[in-house]
């Protein structure tokens, strides 16, 4: 579980890096701008991947309330 949160978390700095030098590259250099942006689709698929499986692993290891009174 820590593995995958340290994944998401690499993942969801690694979009946000890379986005920002896509975004702020001078448009001549056409071709490192499209390898940052292809880093940055890479980055935000794994970085939602992760996170959707941290969120169904986490339902499965959270524990019922014992009563309905619980919240």
């Amino acid at each position: 579980m820590k593995s995958l949160a340290t994944l998401n978390v690499i993942a969801w700095s690694a979009f946000w890096v890379f986005t920002f030098l896509a975004a702020t590259e001078h448009p001549g250099n056409a071709g490192q701008m499209s390898a940052y942006a292809l880093i940055a689709f890479v980055g935000l698929a794994t970085g939602i991947r992760s996170y959707l499986n941290l969120c169904r692993r986490g339902d499965i290891l959270a524990l019922p309330a014992r009563n309905s009174s619980e919240v």
